[in-house]
């Protein structure tokens, strides 16, 4: 899934100002997994954010890091090649018309 946050001016694109690629898990019957994608949209928001609440040890030899919600928003991510980033942003800046498959 490619998720596109355009700049409007005056109702028109006129920039994208992020993208963001995820991967969708389906169940058995085809369905989105649902709570699959939310706990990976949950740790990616947690992992934007932990850095900010960092507590660390006084002696730094010993600090342990919990990067277990980076590992979750990770899976749930991908990175485009720049060919298809482009396609991606043309369309949503209406440069570009969207294939319907």
């Amino acid at each position: 899934m490619a998720s596109v946050v355009v700049e409007l001016v005056a109702r028109n694109p006129v920039r994208v100002v992020r993208s963001t690629f995820s991967m969708l898990t389906f169940d058995a019957e085809g369905r989105i997994d649902a709570s699959r994608f939310e706990k990976q949209q949950f740790a990616l928001a947690e992992s934007v954010v932990a850095p900010v609440f960092d507590v660390f040890d006084e002696d730094i030899n010993q600090t342990i890091v919990d990067a277990t919600s980076r590992f979750i928003a990770q899976g749930g991510q991908w990175v485009p090649s720049r060919a298809l980033a482009r396609v991606v942003d043309q369309t949503a800046l209406g440069q570009r018309q969207c294939r319907h498959l």
